[in-house]
């Protein structure tokens, strides 16, 4: 049998056969490139478990408030990764209204959380009181939604709660807090239930996290795990009460009670000012120092922050509360002390405490001394003769900043002339002052820089400036720089109460030359502004010695004691506190031990002037005393090399040489500072630190009882090794 295709099925296949034929030639260059692509999809957020979270952040994105109050939140980890599985019991959330202010009272929040507190028998208390909590998130529902979002629905009815009406209204806050993991900052979120409304609401923004922690750091409270003010204000409003004590616990009344703790008439009269916290914990702030004048109230309330708009309430809105805080000695119902006589009500207080007034809240705290000490200035415009065997000339003058810089007649101006005190310094080296040769220590003062009293002694120039000239020489065989620095007062009657008060004048301070050809500056280790930050202004011994680091270590040097103060206070180690004939001044020392005090085993006791007793053994400081930063310029703590000098403790017989001195090792000087246990001596003099080490002129120290000795701090501790300072300390 036999087939036949049609002729054009033919004529196809033909074609086909000539298209394959064609295929096996050449492909030609490959065309260009496509467009890309649209991205694909980011690859799904890791979910973090909070138990392996090393940062984890919390925000609150809504919330609202009644009968059914809610609040939804979510945690992330520092990538942004959900937070999941965070446990009922590990969250605890607080709530509160903002009142408005009327009748001349203050706004304040008030807490729907609430508890009757008993007053138990521990403290003084006799009353049982109302005082403000926080809702456990066991007490409520809190879903997990898995994707690091939570909501959590309270517990109680914001519409029911005895003595606090439900005013949906009024500005809200809610915020929480975690504990049990890493430390995690408190979320807070205001809005005004009625509209959901969260902008341009009525707020009370009186102080900032970051004005607390220019001195604390970081506030951690209540077992560090409260830290953000807003969120310590849902608690700490005037509806609540510790009733172990019966003080309130309004932020208001009991933040400036504390800061002026051993300085409130009540303690002074030999009373004391505590607040018992959780499981009766007593807290006693009666030896609370502020470290600053109190009366520097814009520190805290800066109305100059964006963050803190009503600020100013502290001085526009004066209420017995707020004043009575710290003026407890003011009965404004009897009007005992009280100018006016009685004070009836809070609306009674603007009646004569307006902004502006003689009398005005802002005008009352001016601290007259400061204003006045803007009038002042010093000036050191050049010395000469500086070489050794030399008897260095220093010409200054003293200025009128607010008067175009116009110089004073030190002879005939009265703030300076009568009851000033104006000095210049000639201290050496730079490298390590030691001031040998100055002959101080023939007066009593081992290793004091030569003091020239400029009123006494200056001679008029006639253009405003003066010349004073050292009757010591700088002594041969000293080499390298020197400092020269100018302190003093003024004295001026600035209150008008007829009794002149001391003006303190910022120091000034500059480098010279002696062999070296250029002047070569002393070390900068710490930051005038880190120690202001909580002193505001360093002015000491009797406002002679104002804010400059320079000028103060030309005294505070490594072979420098309180001993001529003991001396004149008639005290040894048979009477004084410590035990001892004499302690080092040193900053170094002195500094660190002086913030440790309370930290320390023992304490730490210097004379002043007149040879009273300063007793710093109870000085808590503030912040975290393991953060060197906080007053060091960065990495300027590890172990210094062999040009430090030792530490005296001893000043032998000879005053005027440190030769026959009794000192500590440098390294272990600093560090035993705050480093005084037994323990802690044991390391130290295990690697070289000692005690009881005597220094050459060529700086090899050896020791009484351990011969010639070589510290290796920085073998363990110097950058990089195995215990860097820096990472012991914690330090970022």
């Amino acid at each position: 049998m036999s087939f036949r295709f049609p002729k054009t099925i033919v004529s196809l296949l033909a074609c086909f056969a000539l298209l394959q034929a064609g295929c096996s030639g050449d492909d030609g260059a490959a065309g260009p490139p496509g467009p890309p692509g649209p991205p694909g999809p980011p690859p799904p957020p890791s979910v973090v478990s909070i138990a392996d979270a090393t940062t984890v952040t919390a925000t609150i994105s809504t919330a609202t408030a009644g009968a059914s109050s809610t609040v939804e939140f979510s945690l992330s980890d520092g990538d942004g990764n959900p937070v999941v599985g965070l446990p009922a019991g590990a969250i605890n959330f607080g709530l509160a209204k903002l009142v408005p202010g009327s009748d001349g009272n203050a706004s304040a929040w008030q807490s729907y959380l609430n508890r009757i507190e008993a007053a138990n028998g521990i403290g003084p208390g006799t009353v049982d009181q109302q005082q403000a909590v926080t809702e456990s998130g066991a007490a409520g529902v809190l879903a997990d939604n898995g994707d690091g979002s939570y909501l959590y629905t309270f517990a109680v009815d914001v519409t029911t709660v005895a003595d606090v009406a439900y005013e949906p209204d009024l500005t809200h806050r809610v915020g929480f807090e975690i504990r049990g993991f890493v430390p995690i900052d408190n979320p807070t979120f205001d809005w005004q239930p009625s509209t959901g409304a969260t902008e341009n609401l009525f707020s009370r923004e009186i102080v900032s996290d970051e004005s607390c922690n220019t001195c604390h750091e970081k506030l951690a409270l209540h077992g560090g795990a409260r830290f953000q003010n807003q969120y310590c204000m849902v608690c700490h409003n005037p509806g609540s009460t510790d009733a172990q004590s019966g003080n309130t616990v309004d932020m208001t009344v009991m933040t400036h009670k504390i800061h002026y703790g051993a300085s409130l008439p009540s303690v002074v009269a030999g009373g004391e000012y505590a607040i018992w916290g959780f499981f009766d914990r007593k807290f006693d702030y009666s030896n609370v120092v502020h470290p600053q004048d109190i009366r520097n109230c814009a520190n805290c309330h800066d109305d100059s922050n964006p963050d803190t708009p009503q600020a100013e309430n502290w001085y526009r809105v004066s209420t017995v509360e707020a004043c009575g805080s710290c003026h407890e000695d003011v009965n404004f119902e009897t009007g005992e002390n009280h100018a006016n006589g009685i004070s009836a009500s809070n609306a009674e207080c603007a009646i004569c405490h307006t902004p502006g007034s003689p009398v005005g809240v802002e005008e009352a705290h001016t601290i007259l001394t400061q204003v006045a000490a803007g009038d002042f200035r010093f000036n050191i415009l050049g010395i000469d003769n500086t070489s050794p065997g030399e008897f260095p000339e220093v010409t200054v003058s003293i200025t009128n900043p607010n008067n175009g810089d116009a110089p004073y007649d030190l002879t005939t101006e009265p703030a300076l002339a009568a009851g000033g005190r104006v000095v210049v310094d000639i201290a050496w080296n730079t490298l390590e002052v030691s001031n040998r040769g100055s002959g101080s220590g023939a007066g009593g003062r081992p290793a004091q820089p030569v003091s020239l009293n400029v009123l006494a002694t200056a001679v008029d120039n006639g253009d405003g400036t003066y010349a004073v000239t050292s009757p010591t020489a700088i002594p041969a065989g000293v080499t390298g720089s020197g400092i020269v620095a100018m302190e003093g007062r003024a004295s001026l009657d600035t209150d008008g109460d007829g009794n002149p008060e001391s003006i303190p004048i910022t120091g000034a301070s500059t480098t010279f030359a002696i062999t070296d050809g250029v002047p070569v500056p002393r070390r900068e280790i710490v930051d005038l502004a880190n120690c202001n930050d909580c002193h505001q202004s360093l002015s000491l011994h009797g406002s002679n010695r104002t804010d400059d680091i320079l000028l103060c270590v030309t005294c505070h040097n490594s072979d420098a004691t309180d001993i001529a103060a003991r001396v004149r206070g008639g005290a040894d180690s048979s009477n004084s506190p410590d035990g001892k004939d004499e302690e080092t001044i040193e900053f170094k020392t002195m500094i660190h031990a002086i913030h440790a005090g309370s930290a320390r085993d023992a304490g730490y006791v210097s004379y002043g002037f007149f040879g009273q007793p300063i007793d710093y053994s109870e000085v808590v400081y503030p912040g975290k005393l393991e953060n060197c930063e906080g007053c060091h310029l960065p990495d300027t703590y590890y172990p210094v090399g062999a040009f430090a000098l030792a530490t005296t403790t001893d000043s032998g017989n000879d005053l005027d040489t440190p030769d026959d001195d009794v000192n500590i090792t440098p390294n272990t000087a600093t560090c035993w500072g705050c480093h005084d246990r037994p323990e802690a001596v044991a390391h130290m003099e295990a690697n070289g630190g000692a005690f009881d080490a005597a220094q050459t002129v060529d700086g090899t120290l050896v020791s009484a009882s351990e011969g010639t000795v070589i510290e290796t701090c920085d073998v363990c501790h110097g950058p990089g090794r195995s215990s860097d300072v820096k990472a012991l300390h914690g330090i970022p």
